[in-house]
């Protein structure tokens, strides 16, 4: 499949979700839960012009350029329908300090022209739907400043949790799709193009030019967003799996839940043009 037929039937599958996005995401406080957790890694970083890839409805936009306004914050979103309502929801906000754009990765550069970011951050997956990701960190490398810090989410390909919830509902499909790559995302009625990754894929993308530092996994065994009915059953334990979750980040068990984050830093460009030399 080429780039942009691609790049079309992602941006159609969230066109579709935008409908009624915002009023589900209200009803899930896991989601919640779990975008506050990214926002304080996030707000930890020194920055004066950030950068959000995949910014769905804007929630982050608004959250960020309203607490800091002095600085320029700049979104992208390969979906029509979700910078629509990004741009709705900062224009009811009064901010001024937002630019937004249509476009995937590859996009950045033609989208938002000559800017270089200090902050790039990307919640909830967003690049694990990028048509080639070692070819959109190239594309990241390019609009970085020298001292540019990411924070970028993805979905595991490694879900140990999982496979036995979805083996006890004689689910053997969808226990293990993820691990033989064949995850089209949470829907079983409307399938979206994207690719689960490992630790070790998320290394061999971005380190030839990116430095990886903080690591925290999510919904290891606290329950993933799409099982927030559970949180009633849960009652008060759901705190106690929340925190076993934030200890097992510090054990070889961090990359075994629904999401891990990452922190990055840019190599400095006489470390990047070595590595290259030596991978010749």
């Amino acid at each position: 499949m080429k780039s942009g037929k691609y790049y079309n039937e992602v941006a159609s599958y969230y066109d579709d979700d935008a409908k009624d996005f915002e009023q589900r995401y209200e009803q899930n406080p896991i989601l919640q839960i779990i975008r506050e957790s990214f926002r304080r890694v996030t707000e930890k970083f020194p920055f004066n012009t950030a950068l959000e890839i995949g910014c769905g409805p804007g929630f982050d936009v608004e959250y960020f350029a309203d607490r800091y306004p002095s600085r320029k914050f700049f979104a992208i979103d390969v979906s029509p329908g979700m910078i629509e309502l990004t741009r709705k929801r900062c224009e009811r906000a009064n901010l001024n300090n937002v630019q937004l754009g249509v476009g995937s990765v590859e996009d950045i550069t033609s989208v938002f022209p000559d800017q270089k970011f200090d902050l790039i951050y990307v919640y909830f997956g967003g690049l694990n739907t990028v048509f080639n990701l070692e070819e959109a960190v190239k594309h990241l490398e390019q609009v970085c400043t020298e001292d540019a810090r990411l924070v970028v989410t993805f979905v595991n390909r490694y879900y140990i949790t999982e496979i036995p919830l979805w083996l006890a509902n004689g689910r053997f499909d969808k226990a293990f799709e993820r691990i033989t790559n064949k995850w089209r995302g949470y829907s079983d009625h409307r399938k979206i193009p994207s690719r689960p990754y490992s630790y070790g894929d998320i290394k061999k993308a971005f380190n030839p030019v990116f430095h990886i530092g903080y690591k925290r996994g999510y919904s290891i065994f606290y329950p993933a967003w799409y099982r927030s009915h559970l949180l009633k059953k849960l009652g008060n334990k759901a705190g106690t799996f929340w925190k076993l979750d934030k200890f097992l980040s510090k054990t070889p068990l961090w990359n075994s839940g629904e999401y891990s984050l990452y922190e990055m830093w840019r190599k400095k460009k006489d470390l990047v043009k070595a590595r290259r030399e030596y991978d010749r």
